[in-house]
């Protein structure tokens, strides 16, 4: 205490009481399964616990160990990421430090995390923020009561709305998709200090590259693309679509396609194969799921331009109908190199020479890359945009002189460059 005593029982039982009202009263929408769950179960473990501080804090460990191992079921985000609540665990560390402090007690134990989890949420089970961010700060000296700062952020559509403090600092904590208004009412409060907004979108991600763990939202239409490369993955991405890696050989397989039309979590999943070797896995996936509908695409440059045709809010059968029409429309080149001396589609080739395929035929061939590159662009015809995907390894100088060689064979059309990271095939070049 103050005075510089012991903490007895009923101390003991005021604190817990106290943070259970405070955290309650922080929080606008309690959710099962977290530290609330915990402070919730502890307050009455430390109600009903006879004797003093040690008895009362081992009752609050015991109550608060069950706590945290059913949050594992009780909060649907942790049951599908298939882990106990952090916040729980964490606190009931501190508890469990506390009682050891006190008789060597200690039961710390650890906590297994699957090494690669997609969660696949029900609408009811969390709250759909895509496209929102998040933002934290801090009110000094708040003008306002913090009750209504808290209900004018509610009022405007935040969510996850934590508004906490008292007359000489708030900490606010929202999720919402108008940063500048949340921080318009905190202004209205105050002066605002550590501000920090972040995309949520974002954070997910990395937080799925670093983790493994997928959390999404079901929704109505949603789309699978097979990719050889990040920078392909990125793009998929950044345009609304579920990337699956598919490594060196681009071969992924049905088993494989069902799982990520699964981690997609839509009443209706369009799988974009990319590659001729895959369509035939994409339709078993079909046959078995009836939620997938294949674009039957064989080649990159056809699933980038019915990619960028997704639009997840529209009619599903008018989106497929555009999607289709894009990837028909589309022509592809690539450029790889030959593994040994052959003829192929009337072009004789020694291993090692680069071709050039237009739509999956070999139209050019040669020692020279950039003279294999401009045949094989003449092919194209006439094109309004040509798209330069470069691969894996492919040094910037080599990747501007195949820029130029582009634009100079078909100096009617723009020529834009993007990383596609693909191994294989230094370059890949979409026509529309």
């Amino acid at each position: 205490d103050g005075a510089g005593g012991a903490l007895d029982g009923e101390g003991l039982r005021s604190v817990f009481a106290l943070a259970r009202r405070h955290a309650f009263a922080a929080v606008t929408s309690p959710a099962p399964g977290t530290m609330l769950t915990l402070l919730e179960r502890i307050d009455d473990a430390a109600r009903t616990a006879a004797g003093g501080a040690g008895e009362i804090l081992a009752a609050t460990v015991a109550a608060g160990a069950h706590a945290v191992e059913v949050s594992r079921e009780q909060n649907p985000t942790n049951r599908a990421a298939g882990v106990v609540d952090a916040g729980a665990r964490g606190l009931w560390l501190l508890l469990d430090g506390a009682l050891a402090s006190l008789d060597g007690h200690a039961d710390v134990k650890p906590i297994a995390v699957p090494p690669r989890v997609v969660a696949a949420l029900a609408p009811a089970d969390v709250a759909s923020w895509e496209g929102a961010y998040d933002v934290q700060f801090l009110v000094q000296h708040p003008s306002r009561p913090v009750a209504e700062i808290r209900t004018e952020m509610l009022e405007y559509g935040a969510d996850c709305v934590l508004v906490v403090g008292d007359e000489s600092v708030v900490k606010v904590h929202v999720h919402t998709l108008h940063p500048d208004a949340i921080i318009r009412i905190g202004l209205s409060a105050g002066r605002i200090a550590d501000v920090v907004v972040e995309d949520l979108d974002a954070m997910s991600e990395e937080h799925e590259r670093t983790t493994g763990i997928a959390v999404r939202p079901r929704r109505p239409l949603a789309l699978v693309t097979v990719v050889p490369g990040e920078g392909f993955a990125e793009a998929a991405r950044a345009l609304g679509a579920l990337p699956l890696a598919s490594g060196a050989t681009m071969n992924p397989s049905t088993h494989d396609l069902l799982d990520a039309a699964k981690a997609a979590n839509a009443d209706r999943v369009l799988l974009l194969p990319n590659d001729r070797n895959i369509v035939l896995a994409a339709r078993q996936a079909a046959e078995v799921d009836s939620a997938i509908t294949v674009i039957g695409t064989t080649n990159l440059a056809q699933g980038m331009a019915a990619l960028v045709c997704f639009e997840p809010d529209r009619d599903p059968e008018e989106v497929l109908v555009r999607m289709e029409e894009a990837a028909r429309a589309s022509r592809c080149l690539e450029i790889t190199r030959a593994v040994r001396d052959a003829h192929v589609d009337g072009h004789a080739l020694r291993a090692g020479d680069a071709m050039g395929l237009v739509d999956g035929k070999v139209v050019a061939g040669g020692a020279d890359e950039m003279a294999v590159l401009a045949a094989a662009a003449a092919a194209f015809g006439q094109a309004e945009l040509l798209t330069l995907y470069v691969g894996a390894g492919v040094s910037h100088e080599r990747a501007a002189l195949a820029r130029e060689t582009l634009s100079r064979a078909c100096a009617d059309a723009q020529v834009e460059v993007v990383d596609g990271g693909q191994p294989h095939y230094p370059f890949i070049v979409q026509a529309d």
